[in-house]
């Protein structure tokens, strides 16, 4: 393989398998060679002054590492992915900033505090804990902080009206002994009674791919796995720089933006999401997001000096590599 740029991909091809062969497509046209990785056989050894990443128990320092389906794994992902990149691998996106923007609250402070329109949220872990009345006295939003794709979103007449369904499913079940950090929750207006939004996917600081989702009759989330329908818009629609704004407030070199326009057309942004599907709006747009990201960390690295080299996993790239990667 010398002199084909190799670019590991941390994931598992099966989740969102539409994803991962529009990345194989593109890497193809481009003669570039993925190498998959699946999260759970990451390593890291650590000695008085060693440490190094290893993959499926052997040393691994890989050119370029794009991360995917890895939120749960955040435990050894993120100090792997970071000691790769202290050794001098391009880890994109920086796995810091990735696990923080899963996170609605932090994305949301990053974002208020760059400046950047956001709309009025309440965090809490239980609503007695947080004003809701702050809010609008209408419609609102309860959304888990960590949810993907609408899951868990569920919308209410009043703030009352949230606070009584919350304390009739009452208490929360906890397990003897050690358990998972548990959900904390945002309120917010529903605006424009929901069931619409904009989708931006964001590459290297521009918005390649950009439209409208618009639920079905009754349903208030817009997002495609819910039932809704894309439409392309303009990337020069105003909603296109404000989401390029919200990933460089993030810190990430690509990800998708979810926005909505408030009733005096003003575009504000809901969550910004480091490892959001691409397939949906490439579908819808046109737009070659697949393309846009292995270009970026190709480009990355050829500024920063660095080259790829042979890396342990499973191929699925380039025109003569297999099909494939490791399935968890």
């Amino acid at each position: 393989m010398s002199g084909v740029t190799e670019i590991v991909v941390l994931h598992y091809p099966a989740e969102r398998a539409e994803n991962w062969a529009l990345l194989r497509a593109a890497a193809r046209t481009r003669g570039l060679r993925l190498v998959s990785w699946a999260p759970h056989l990451l390593g890291l050894w650590c000695a008085d002054g060693e440490q190094h990443a290893c993959y499926a128990g052997r040393p691994a320092r890989p050119g370029i590492v794009i991360h995917r389906t890895v939120a749960r794994f955040r435990g050894i992902a993120v100090p792997a992915l970071n000691c790769l990149a202290a050794g001098g691998s391009l880890v994109l996106n920086h796995p810091d900033a990735a696990f923080r923007s899963r996170d609605k609250l932090l994305t949301t402070l990053d974002l208020a505090r760059a400046g950047i329109p956001v709309v009025p949220t309440m965090a809490f872990d239980d609503p007695d804990g947080g004003n809701l009345t702050a809010l609008d006295p209408g419609w609102l939003v309860l959304k888990p902080a960590r949810g993907i794709r609408g899951e868990g979103i569920r919308a209410f007449g009043s703030a009352a009206a949230l606070a009584s369904a919350w304390r009739s499913r009452g208490e929360r079940p906890v397990a003897p002994g050690y358990h998972a950090e548990r959900e904390h929750y945002l309120a917010q207006p529903l605006i424009g009674g929901g069931g619409q939004d904009i989708r931006a996917y964001v590459v290297a600081d521009t918005c390649v791919a950009l439209m409208r989702r618009v639920a079905p009759p009754g349903e208030i989330r817009a997002n495609l796995a819910q039932g809704a329908t894309g439409s392309p818009l303009p990337l020069d629609h105003p909603a296109g720089q404000i989401a390029a704004a919200a990933l460089r407030a993030c810190g990430l070199d690509f990800g998708g933006v979810d926005m909505v326009e408030d009733s005096g057309g003003a575009v504000r942004v809901l969550e910004v999401d480091a490892w959001a599907g691409f397939a949906g709006i490439t579908e819808v747009t046109g737009a070659d997001v697949a393309g846009a990201i292995l270009g970026h960390a190709t480009a990355r690295r050829a500024a920063s000096g660095g080259g790829g080299q042979a890396v342990p996993g499973r191929a699925g790239g380039s025109g003569a590599a297999g099909a494939g990667g490791a399935a968890g």
